[in-house]
């Protein structure tokens, strides 16, 4: 296993040996800035979150509901790009050691290159 899911499963083996849920939060990368994002990843850690998911936003995500429709909007106006979530990834592991997931929709990965992706992604 490589370390990345090794801590994954330590963080959600640690949660079941304490009788509870992972808590699981959910933030669109890029808002309501990068920097912002960055910083509110850093904050649901700080206020309990396990693990974070981090969305990748992309120009139709009619079914993730409004919210995260408004938030994807308002991060893609903003000029979010792929690299910025991988940055947002990146900086949040760093600063809180917890883990740090990815939530997207295959198109953006195969424009991307899926081997890129991935490689810059690990």
């Amino acid at each position: 296993m490589s370390g990345n899911i090794e801590l994954l499963s330590a963080t959600l083996a640690k949660a079941k040996s304490e009788d509870r849920a992972a808590l699981v939060a959910y933030l669109p990368a890029g808002f309501p800035t990068v920097d912002g994002g960055i910083e509110a990843v850093k904050a649901v850690i700080a206020g309990g979150a396990d693990v974070v998911e981090i969305g990748l936003p992309h120009s139709d995500p009619v079914l993730d509901g409004a919210v995260i429709q408004t938030a994807d909007d308002i991060a893609l106006r903003g000029g979010v790009k792929i690299a910025d979530v991988l940055r947002t990834v990146r900086e949040a592991h760093q600063a809180t050691g917890a883990p740090v997931l990815v939530m997207t929709y295959w198109n953006p990965i195969d424009r991307y290159g899926v081997e890129r992706f991935t490689a810059e992604l690990a």
